[in-house]
Parts: C-alpha cells; sequence; structure tokens
C-alpha cells in the first residue's frame, strides 16, 4: 500500500503536506486526523482552540440544560395551580347537585318554565291492537287503516297526561274500541268520526297505571 502524507488547504486549494514539513499557526499542536485532512490557522475556526472553544459551547449546554431543569421546576408549580384549578372545578361540579342535568332527575321544588317546553309526538299507522308506548312520549298520533282495539299503553306513571290524535285513514269506517283500564265518564267509549281522513282527539290523564281516564274531542275539522 502506497504510503501518502495528510492533505492541508493551502490558499483555498488542496495540496499535500511536503515531506519535512508541519502545520504552522496551529495551537495546541495538531495531532493526527483520521480523515488525513487538516484546516492550518486559527482564523479557519477549526484546531486546538476552536475544538476547546466548542468544548466551552457544549459546557454551554450543560448550563443551558440545569436551566431547563430549573424551567421544569416552574413547571411543576404551574402544574400545583392546575391542580388547584382542577380542585376549584370539582367544587362547581358539587354545585350541580342542584342542576337537573341528565334523563331520569327528579325536580322536587317548583319548575318555572319561562320559554316553550315541549315533548315528541309517537306515531302509528296499522290496526289490531294497539299499545302506545308512554314511557316513550305523553302525545301520540294513530292513523287506523282498520277496526282496532285501544290496548293497555306500555309504562304508563301515575299523574301522566297527554293527547291522541286518532285519524280515518282514505277509506273511512274504521272503529276503535277500548281495553286495559281507558275509562270514560258515564262508562261509554265515544263512537269516533268514521268519515275517511276524519280525525278526533282523545286526552288522557294517568290516576294509576291500570286506571286511564279519558275524554275525546271529535270530527276536529281542518287538523
Amino acid at each position: 500500500m502506497t504510503t501518502r502524507r495528510p492533505l492541508v488547504i493551502v490558499s483555498g486549494a488542496f495540496s499535500e503536506l511536503p515531506q519535512g514539513d508541519s502545520v504552522a499557526g496551529a495551537s495546541p499542536s495538531i495531532v493526527s486526523n483520521p480523515s488525513g485532512l487538516y484546516l492550518a490557522g486559527s482564523d479557519l475556526g477549526i484546531d486546538g482552540s476552536a475544538i476547546a472553544s466548542g468544548n466551552a459551547a457544549i459546557a454551554l449546554s450543560v448550563t443551558a440544560l440545569a436551566s431547563g431543569n430549573a424551567a421544569l421546576v416552574v413547571g411543576g408549580d404551574a402544574l400545583a395551580a392546575g391542580t388547584a384549578a382542577l380542585a376549584s372545578g370539582n367544587a362547581a361540579l358539587s354545585d350541580l347537585s342542584s342542576k337537573v342535568s341528565k334523563a331520569g332527575d327528579v325536580v322536587s321544588g317548583t319548575l318555572v318554565v319561562d320559554s316553550q317546553s315541549y315533548g315528541t309526538i309517537t306515531t302509528f299507522v296499522g290496526s289490531g291492537v294497539i299499545n302506545l308506548d308512554f314511557s316513550a312520549a305523553n302525545n301520540h298520533e294513530v292513523t287506523l287503516e282498520g277496526n282496532s282495539t285501544l290496548g293497555a299503553p306500555v309504562s304508563p306513571s301515575g299523574g301522566q297526561s297527554g293527547a291522541v290524535v286518532i285519524r280515518q285513514d282514505g277509506t273511512g269506517s274504521r272503529t276503535l274500541s277500548y281495553s286495559g283500564g281507558w275509562s270514560f265518564a258515564g262508562g261509554t267509549a265515544p263512537t269516533l268520526t268514521t268519515t275517511a281522513s276524519g280525525v278526533d282527539l282523545l286526552i288522557y290523564y294517568v290516576g294509576s297505571p291500570t286506571e286511564i281516564t279519558a275524554s275525546t274531542i271529535l270530527d276536529v275539522q281542518g287538523a
């Protein structure tokens, strides 16, 4: 293998170091570089002193890290403040105990509604035994497509009240009987309007799950 002398940069050009020469101007003396490339002169910024300066920079980095650690300590204080804020938030959550916030809540005092209040209307189209779901809504609409029976509603609650719109289909002449706790004044169920597309309104009050008192407004026009 041929032995070659190190390369140096002289006036911006690469050149082999002449035999017997050494690099001048470097302090401390430049040691062997594994790459075989040297940059001579402190002005180039890469010599022994530059490396020492770099070491100082590394030392400054350690100091910076220490500063970062100090910042983390401050961050810990911030976290403590956040924890205090969370405690404040928990206190705010405890105030919700007096609010209606979820399904099934019971209002023990007087409830005042300053604006509109309403519920959904369920619909049924068909015939046969009709069991309205009183747990889903107070108000319902039924379109009769054949003779039918209004049977016991699903999950009625004492004190519940609402209305049932009863419509005839386009044919009409559909009858409706009642069972399962429905009762009317004088013990007589009403005879509904039987004209095609006729409309009646049944208003009810649940005294108990097995006692539903109702009254009707017959032949509602324009509904």
